[in-house]
């Protein structure tokens, strides 16, 4: 029986729009990341009352700024490097920002969390929020109930564990401690590209994409 379509041609149409929407999101979080920049701070340097029009910017002052933009996932070497681009002048030392990133978590009115505790060559990561709940579309909860996602053992599948358990079917919706997200922004730029990385950009995305930005 001669078949009218073949699916060989349908598979390769598949892998080439793949291919474009790999290349269209990190347009995307290229933009996201210039309008974080341009928007963002503006409309959070009131919540933390920073002064970051004034020339003068202390080391102190352009570490909150970096971590304002980061909002997760933030270690020392990553403020060190953001501070270099924005504020050469400062030449920052690493033991200065991590100083300072130290004594933001404290007090009452502290602006920093510890996500992560670091050990021995492994950072602390940071974050600048507490526990957030995010609610996920169809395709984002599909994405995430995926049972492949959990096959085998590791730090991924661990991870994908962790989150599926944070899932409340009842409302579409999963709950993310700064630990986990921590979790997330540390395997998906840490351990190169591959599915893993692709199934959790696609579900947290959208509502996280600060989480997919180096």
């Amino acid at each position: 029986m001669n078949r009218r379509f073949d699916p060989d041609a349908v598979r390769a149409q598949i892998e080439n729009l793949n291919a474009d929407r790999v290349k269209i999101d990190r347009a995307i979080e290229s933009l996201e990341a210039a309008l974080q920049a341009i928007e963002g701070i503006g409309s959070t340097q009131r919540e933390f009352d920073i002064d970051l029009t004034n020339s003068e910017t202390t080391l102190y002052d352009a570490v909150k700024r970096a971590c304002i933009f980061m909002k997760d996932g933030i270690v020392r070497q990553r403020v060190i490097g953001r501070i270099e681009r924005e504020h050469p002048f400062l030449k920052p030392k690493s033991a200065s920002v991590a100083a300072a990133l130290v004594n933001l978590t404290k007090g009452d009115q502290n602006m920093l969390r510890v996500a992560i505790e670091g050990k021995g060559r492994s950072p602390s990561y940071y974050s600048t929020q507490d526990v957030i709940v995010v609610k996920l579309s169809g395709d984002e909860i599909k994405g995430l109930i995926d049972e492949s996602a959990t096959r085998g053992t590791g730090g991924w599948q661990s991870l994908w564990f962790a989150l599926q358990k944070n899932f409340d079917k009842s409302t579409g919706s999963v709950t993310l401690t700064p630990e986990l997200r921590a979790k997330i922004y540390r395997y998906y730029h840490s351990y190169g590209g591959g599915g893993w990385q692709e199934k959790v950009r696609r579900v947290f995305r959208r509502e996280l994409p600060h989480l997919f930005v180096s």
